[in-house]
């Protein structure tokens, strides 16, 4: 076999675990998660891509391929993701808002599914199921790593469905996510325990919009994009994540190739 088939196959794989786990749940659902409550259709929403993720996972390779058990949590996580907790309570803190208005209990719960359903859903599929089909191609850590951090990259256009006018910003967006996808690939293959990425994950979308439940400000400018600087400085502050995953990948490198 070709390293261009052994390429293709799981980049084909790939697309259509995506599609059938993303797209395809939100374009034919989307007229009844916009109906309910804020925050409540996007967990619900990505509820759904997480059980359709698991039941492909079992339908195409007989099984689940990664394991939901949670071993030496707090060792992989001080030892390797350290540094995703500290983007993110750093995130937190320089993107806060005035606080001008309070929220509600319910909204606070649905903000927090909404995030966590997030994390889940998406470690599932771009870690759990996408990275594993590239390692098992055999084309290498590297390779594995790039491509499936690419495609979870690009899977954040779908915000222009819901947010048409961040075009700047969502580009933005598709660049420091494939930026942290690297990362958290390496995490994921350094600990080898999928839930250190669900809560780096959790806590990285948790703090980018938390400011949005009590600021005016901050949930205005979600939904509009912001300067180019901004949207620059924070690629730019991301490939941090780039440059900690490749030295935690050098010394496993030869393991998959």
């Amino acid at each position: 076999m070709s390293r261009k088939t052994k390429i293709v196959k799981p980049i084909i794989y790939s697309l259509f675990v995506f599609a059938i786990t993303m797209p395809f749940i939100w374009g034919i659902l989307n007229p009844l998660f916009i109906k309910m409550p804020e925050y409540y259709g996007g967990a619900f929403k990505y509820f759904l891509s997480l059980l359709s993720s698991l039941g492909l996972c079992f339908a195409l390779d007989k099984g689940i391929k990664f394991s939901l058990k949670n071993k030496n949590f707090l060792e992989g996580l001080f030892s390797y993701g350290l540094l995703g907790i500290i983007c993110a309570v750093a995130a937190m803190v320089f993107s806060y808002s005035p606080i001008d208005h309070s929220t509600t209990p319910i909204k606070v719960i649905g903000y927090i599914l909404y995030c966590l359903m997030i994390a889940m859903s998406e470690e599932f599929i771009f870690r759990g199921m996408i990275l594993h089909r590239f390692i098992q191609s055999k084309n290498g850590i590297f390779t594995a790593v790039i491509f499936s951090s690419l495609i979870f990259g690009i899977r954040h256009f779908l915000n222009l469905i819901t947010m048409p006018n961040t075009v700047i910003s969502t580009i933005g967006q598709v660049l420091f996510t494939f930026m942290a996808g690297f990362y958290l690939c390496a995490v994921y293959i350094k600990t080898d325990n999928i839930w250190i990425c669900v809560l780096i994950h959790f806590m990285e979308d948790f703090s980018t919009g938390f400011w949005a439940l009590v600021s005016s400000e901050a949930y205005a400018s979600q939904n509009v994009d912001g300067e180019i600087l901004q949207v620059v400085l924070l690629v730019v502050v991301h490939s941090i994540y780039i440059i900690f995953g490749v030295m935690m990948l050098k010394k496993d490198r030869k393991k998959l190739n």
